[in-house]
């Protein structure tokens, strides 16, 4: 029999959370433009992608899915996520960083606001 996971803890979770802004920030900034534009090949998303599509979702999926969980349980069904929908965001690596960084901020504080058990 394969071992349980570990149970899931809020307070680890957040911590984790927390950090992923800074852990990015250390990897990508200040890189050159080939590096983060850099894809494995068609269908595979660059670095600097990867962290647009991390702002998008900050912006309009997890927050709001948890609020409609916390509000109607799975009455309603979630608003579909438009995974490209991160094309619309500016293209510097900097400013997404920065972004990235601020909307994780918020959303962390929104969960925090929630007072979850």
């Amino acid at each position: 029999m394969p071992p349980m996971p570990p149970a899931f803890l809020l307070d680890e979770a957040l911590a984790i959370l927390e950090r992923t802004p800074g852990a990015l920030e250390a990897l990508l900034s200040g890189l050159p433009r080939a590096w983060t534009e850099a894809t494995e090949g068609q269908g595979t998303w660059s670095p600097r992608e990867i962290v647009a599509h991390l702002v998008h979702g900050e912006r309009t999926d997890w927050i709001p899915r948890a609020r409609i969980i916390l509000a109607q349980g799975e009455a309603r069904p979630f608003d579909p996520f438009d995974r490209e929908g991160h094309r619309s965001l500016p293209a510097d690596p900097a400013a997404l960083l920065a972004e990235f960084a601020a909307a994780r901020a918020e959303s962390v504080a929104a969960l925090r606001a929630m007072r979850l058990r």
